[in-house]
């Protein structure tokens, strides 16, 4: 072959090799592929030699060998050296047989005692897994081991069991950090405090602390490492608190609750402790252990003790613990013997300080102050008291310690005047604001139940000129920093909704000489004064004080107004006023619309208790359209309003004047009143699902009038005082209500009816006779229940008022198929009619 030829050749697989190389990537471009290790180059191939338990376990347990004691502690050595960053979980069952093991040795060879304290420390660590995934696996590993542990506590030697209770006390800290990185994806991990917390709420932990308070009593250091777990354990588990509580825990803790302790720290533990097991308790489980004297006279003394010796921050703020411990104390079990051991006298003592003088050593030389721990102090007082006034044998107590003077010492304008010459403790204005609030919130509950210092303190004169006050146009810079103050910041808007409420629940006891006290002194304008002019100016825009206030003020009015008709009088047109306002009111104008059906009810019960019974206010109520307003809710309102304002209606009815304008008044749809009567019976049946035809016909005899949920309650012999089923569906539903108007209207010759209407109308016509049968058919079956037989002459009379009624309910069922019928008739002759002035037509 020619030089040529082969220089040619070379230059073909040149060109060969060029087209098949693939093109070079830059090494910019090449991807960086990252390995999740935490391990370097160095620490690969490293692997920790696992420790041998079962060697040793067996050399332990072997008894040729209990004499080599040296060699046993360098092995608990190499175990403390080999677990310097913690136990892992598998080995916890091997960790817990040589913990076993060296607490019986330790009894009979003090030599042990060290290196078993070293070995218990490290389970302060957290505990390894191998993988994250393992904590569930090793759940219950870790639940016994630390019930195990807890047992422990048995070894007699203080040094052991003080080291336990750290160890405990130290893994429960959410702050106990491990050694090792959390982040070492390739090696071992700690479990989470929080997961081992949960864990040892889950063990036998809380049962063996409780128990082992009997053991420490005489040593402090250990029962402050006992009260202290057990308040870690109580305030993360309710489960805790039972298992607590089944091994007497209350009076364990109390038994030595005021030994002497200069740190003071097992007092306020085992008051924070009480403080948790009382809000997490069951509270039958807890109501026998609190119904002690020895109870409550160990937090008495405690409390004595606190309150007269308050020299420092410290102990005031322990003296108000130990006053809500006690408060939630008497809340559970309101019959505590708090009168027996005399605390409830003390307390209220207490509460009447220094408002009320006393002699008593207890108070006579205590001075409060205007520090936050003393004001907090007397805002507790006052909620023991309400908190004893449950029980009703508190009221003699209450009322021979004057504290209700003491709280209508707090019942007077803002800012307070001075005497001069007299120099007394005054509280800062923001103080007393709070405490006027808390104050009224008290009395509502107190002043029900003292009805005598009601006049002897001449109540009603002091809040209703603390009323005028609060309605007067005076400038008050109000702080409404208080829970009772929301909504009265630069206002006397708080003020005013719990004086209200103070009325409110004063005049809920019915009791006809406060009604004659307060309204002689012109309570009735009082009100409906302000009403007024807080309508017209939240007419637009009403929030939930506002909405307050008008509701508390329309029930005080109603309850002193509606059985007295000269009360009604007094009422008058500017009652009547605010009424229609509030009736023609708009939803959305009210809290957004969230408070409009509350002032509804209040509105409609005070037109039926401060304008139904008085002829003078019927009229001017009938005259300015309020009729109307009622009637055009009935329309835009749920069933369960509709009823309320049937109610009203039917007894304003009783003013002949009122059926005119009922039978005047024309709906949205320009509806008949008659009409929405009959759609309102049939939205009745329907909703009780009472047996009708497509068309409204009696379609069961037996049954003219009763729903499903009647027929499913059974007939059983009832006492002479309980209502039958028959007489509590009157009271249930509307249907009486409206056969109670057309009893007034009458059943004839009534305009605005349709077709369905005159066959609802012959069921509503008859609604007393088929009542009636339907409670002597009642009447027979419990007779036959009983095994009561009739004289003949009765079985003669109760036969033929049943087959009456029988027959009644057919021949009303055939006058109703008869209307349809004639209407059918008519609708075809109107048809055929049409259809003759169309033929007509077209033939011309």
């Amino acid at each position: 072959m020619s030089t040529l030829s082969m220089h040619r050749q070379q230059q073909q697989q040149q060109m060969v090799s060029k087209s098949l190389t693939l093109p070079k990537i830059p090494q910019n471009l090449v991807p960086v592929v990252h390995i999740l290790t935490s391990r370097s180059e160095n620490d690969v191939g490293k692997k920790d030699e696992p420790f041998p338990f079962e060697k040793i376990i067996k050399f332990f347990r072997d008894s040729q060998t209990s004499h080599l004691v040296d060699r046993r502690i360098r092995f608990c050595q190499k175990l403390y050296r080999h677990h310097r960053n913690g136990y892992n979980s598998k080995d916890l069952r091997h960790l817990m047989k040589i913990f076993n093991i060296l607490a019986d040795d330790c009894e009979e060879q003090p030599l042990y005692i060290n290196p078993f304290i070293e070995i218990l420390k490290n389970c302060s660590k957290p505990f390894l897994l191998d993988k994250s995934t393992d904590a569930e696996i090793y759940a219950p590993v870790l639940i016994s081991f630390y019930s195990d542990f807890g047992y422990l506590l048995r070894i007699p030697n203080k040094r052991i069991q003080q080291c336990i209770l750290e160890t405990l006390y130290k893994s429960s800290q959410l702050t106990n950090k491990s050694p090792i990185d959390e982040n070492d994806y390739d090696g071992i991990r700690p479990i989470r405090m929080d997961y081992l917390l949960r864990l040892q709420c889950h063990s036998d932990l809380c049962e063996t602390l409780t128990k082992a308070m009997s053991f420490f009593e005489n040593d402090l250091t250990l029962r402050i490492y006992v009260v202290k777990l057990l308040q870690i354990y109580s305030s993360k588990s309710s489960e805790c608190v039972a298992r607590m509580l089944t091994h007497d825990c209350i009076n364990r803790l109390l038994s030595k609750m005021n030994d002497h302790d200069p740190t003071g720290e097992l007092l306020f533990r085992t008051i924070e402790l009480l403080w948790n097991i009382l809000e997490q308790c069951d509270e039958e489980q807890i109501s026998d252990q609190l119904d002690s004297r020895v109870t409550i006279s160990l937090l008495q003394e405690a409390f004595i003790g606190q309150a007269t010796q308050t020299h420092n921050q410290y102990h005031c703020q322990l003296r108000n613990d130990i006053l809500i411990v006690c408060s939630l104390v008497m809340g559970l079990k309101s019959d505590a013997p708090v009168i027996e051991t005399g605390f409830a006298k003390q307390l209220l003592l207490f509460a009447s300080y220094p408002e009320v003088r006393s002699n008593n050593p207890l108070v006579k030389n205590y001075k409060f102050t205007k520090s936050e721990e003393d004001f907090e102090f007397k805002k507790l007082l006052i909620n023991t008291t309400v908190i004893l006034s449950r029980n009703p044998m508190m009221n003699e107590l209450i009322t021979n310690s004057r504290v209700i003077l003491a709280l209508l010492s707090y019942i007077e304008p803002l800012p307070r005047k001075k005497s001069p010459g007299i120099n007394t403790f005054e509280w800062s204005l923001s103080q007393i604001e709070e405490l006027q609030l808390h104050a009224l919130t008290a009395l509502s509950i107190l002043l029900p139940n003292s009805l005598n210092e009601y006049f002897e303190y001449h109540t009603g004169t002091r809040l209703l000129l603390f009323y005028e006050w609060t309605i007067n146009d005076d400038e008050f810079k109000s702080q409404g920093n208080s829970f009772f103050g929301k909504g009265g910041r630069n206002n006397k808007r708080s003020q005013l909704k719990h004086i209200l409420k103070l009325f409110r629940s004063i005049v809920s006891t019915k009791d006809e000489r406060i009604f004659m006290d307060l309204c002689d002194q012109g309570m009735i304008p009082l009100i409906t004064g302000y009403l007024r002019r807080l309508i017209q100016e939240k007419s637009m825009s009403m929030d939930t004080v506002d909405l307050d206030i008008i509701c508390d003020g329309l029930f005080i009015l109603s309850c002193v107004a509606e059985s007295d008709v000269h009360r009604k009088e007094i009422f008058g047109s500017e009652g009547i006023e605010i009424l229609i306002q509030i009736l023609l009111m708009e939803s959305s104008h009210v809290c957004g619309g969230l408070g409009y059906y509350r002032l509804l009810v209040a509105a409609i019960d005070c037109v039926w208790c401060c304008v139904v019974g008085s002829v003078i206010n019927e009229d001017e109520f009938i005259q300015k359209q309020g009729l109307f307003a009622l009637l055009d809710l009935i329309e835009s309102n749920p069933k369960s309003l509709q009823n309320i304002i049937l109610g009203c209606l039917l007894d304003l009815a009783e003013n002949l004047k009122c059926i005119h304008f009922l039978m005047a008044w024309q709906g949205h749809k320009q509806q008949q009143f008659v009409h929405v009567l009959c759609e309102l019976w049939r939205d009745e049946e329907r909703e009780i699902y009472v047996s009708r035809t497509a068309r409204g016909v009696i379609s069961d005899p037996t049954k003219p009038l009763m729903g499903a949920l009647q027929q499913s309650v059974p007939i059983v012999p009832l006492k002479r005082s309980e209502p039958s089923r028959s007489v509590l569906d009157l009271i249930d539903n509307m249907r009486s209500k409206i056969y109670g108007f057309f009893c007034k209207i009458g059943f004839g010759q009534l305009p605005g009816l349709h077709e369905e209407d005159f066959v609802t109308l012959c069921i509503i016509e008859n609604f007393l006779d088929f009542k009636m049968g339907e409670i002597w058919q009642e009447i027979m079956t419990e007779l036959e229940m009983e095994g009561t037989k009739l004289i003949s002459t009765d079985t003669e009379a109760t036969d033929t008022i049943l087959q009456a009624t029988q027959e009644r309910v057919l021949a009303v069922a055939a006058t109703q198929n008869y209307i349809l019928e004639q209407y059918n008739k008519q609708d075809l002759q109107e048809e055929k009619g049409f259809y003759d002035d169309v033929r007509d037509k077209t033939l011309v």
